[in-house]
């Protein structure tokens, strides 16, 4: 980012993400958390004792986050509901805070500070839009995963994206996507076939399975009943209801990424392409009305989109990396 651009002040931005995380945290425990109580604390327990069906088992960091601060609220809310209610409020909270933040820091490498903000009112905006379930704070999890992801490769800390995939998978399967973005990067980079990153994405695999079959060894092999036939079939049977969903929160972004794709680097080219796949796997592998699992994909729609938006073209500084490979200032 220019030097001469202005800036915002540290305190108004606090306040500004912190009014959208309280929004987004409000918005969510009305929706989901208060009002289905009952049935997440039985989902919660169904997770928490291995009794949970396949793939839910299998997601356990929202588990544990929740009973780790539900240990603490606990002692000073007797209450088994509103303990629940109090705790889960507690983590997306804290969620949504380290989401805008990151998202931010992210966006800040790329454009103005003033344009960032725009950046994080548009995922504002989307985040009620998804709500299909009373189960997917994990869906946002995942997207501070996939924020984390994105700042260690453009911070040239990729070394430590094994880890980041170890510990998202065992929040969703679908982290193994980062892989793709990765590639891309390294691609723009012109280093996809270095020692290094060839030992990274290595890395990224053996890190995906450990996590994986541990999982699955811990609390056994179990039959998916979700079948790939059964989600093909009802994302065709409720195609109508899928599309209005789509149109309303993915295909203007998708619109607003074509317009500026000649504009951008290779990155985001190859990432917005990759797109493609990830919405096939979706459809193959997820009811597609559950859009909160496509938040990932923003991470490459909200930049592009921002090009258009604020007329800014991306700007993104490199860091000196390890190796003597070049790395390219704007493709």
């Amino acid at each position: 980012m220019d030097s001469g651009k202005q800036k915002i002040k540290t305190g108004y931005l606090f306040l500004f993400i912190l009014l959208l995380t309280m929004i987004s945290a409000q918005i969510i425990s009305d929706r989901t958390i208060q009002s289905n109580v009952d049935r997440r604390i039985n989902i919660q327990d169904s997770i928490e004792n291995g009794l949970s069906e396949a793939p839910y088992q299998y997601r356990v960091v929202k588990t544990i986050l929740g009973n780790a601060v539900e240990l603490i609220v606990s002692k000073f809310e007797r209450d088994l509901e509103d303990s629940h209610v109090i705790s889960y409020h507690i983590v997306i909270f804290i969620v949504f805070f380290a989401i805008y933040s990151l998202l931010f820091y992210y966006l800040r490498m790329m454009f103005s500070d003033k344009t960032c903000m725009i950046g994080l009112l548009l995922l504002q905006i989307l985040i009620p839009l998804g709500i299909t379930s009373i189960w997917e704070e994990g869906d946002y999890i995942t997207l501070l995963f996939y924020l984390i992801g994105f700042i260690l490769m453009f911070k040239h800390k990729d070394q430590y994206l094994p880890l980041v995939i170890f510990i998202g998978t065992f929040n969703r399967d679908q982290i193994i996507f980062l892989v793709v973005f990765y590639v891309a990067f390294l691609i723009w980079e012109k280093r996809l076939f270095t020692k290094r990153s060839i030992a990274i994405i290595v890395m990224l695999f053996i890190a995906y399975f450990a996590a994986y079959m541990s999982l699955r060894i811990y609390y056994g092999f179990r039959e998916n009943k979700y079948v790939t036939e059964i989600q093909t079939s009802t994302n065709i049977a409720h195609w109508d209801e899928i599309l209005g969903l789509w149109i309303e929160q993915v295909f203007v972004f998708v619109i607003l990424a074509a317009f500026a794709f000649k504009k951008s680097n290779l990155f985001f080219k190859i990432s917005l392409l990759s797109l493609i796949l990830y919405v096939g796997i979706f459809f193959f592998n997820s009811i597609m009305s559950q859009v909160a699992k496509i938040l990932p994909a923003y991470l490459i729609l909200i930049p592009m989109s921002l090009q258009m938006l604020s007329g800014e073209k991306m700007k993104y500084f490199n860091e000196p990396i390890s190796d003597d490979q070049s790395v390219p200032q704007n493709s």
